[in-house]
């Protein structure tokens, strides 16, 4: 783990200004004592704007990882973070059009319901 966080305690994040991203870097308290990289972040809640700290998901990391895959998993990590806000900050008529929370299985449910041009 200490191999991880030396790592990690290279990479700057900064993007946005008002928003404050870290890696955490723990063993995993359920499935043994897997590591894992996860991306922590304060900003607006989308829906009352009130400054909260979130986390992203986990990334799990594989004991034989290399340097370099260790980094790159931090980088995807963070990047789906930011891509995360993105969708929740894309809004129409003051809604989330692409909301990362909504069921997958709602959204499958309406998945047929395409648009097409009717001439070209």
């Amino acid at each position: 783990m200490e191999r991880v966080k030396l790592l990690l305690s290279r990479i700057t994040l900064g993007l946005l200004g008002n928003k404050t991203f870290k890696f955490i870097v723990e063993a995993d308290k359920r499935g043994g004592d897997r590591i894992y990289i996860q991306v922590e972040y304060s900003s607006p809640c989308t829906k009352d704007n009130e400054f909260k700290t979130w986390k992203g998901r986990k990334w799990y990391l594989s004991e034989f990882m290399l340097d370099n895959e260790i980094i790159f998993t931090a980088y995807t990590a963070y990047k789906m973070c930011i891509e995360h806000e993105i969708m929740e900050t894309f809004k129409v008529d003051g809604i989330i059009l692409v909301n990362p929370h909504v069921d997958y299985t709602q959204l499958l449910a309406i998945s047929s319901n395409e648009v097409a041009r009717t001439t070209n």
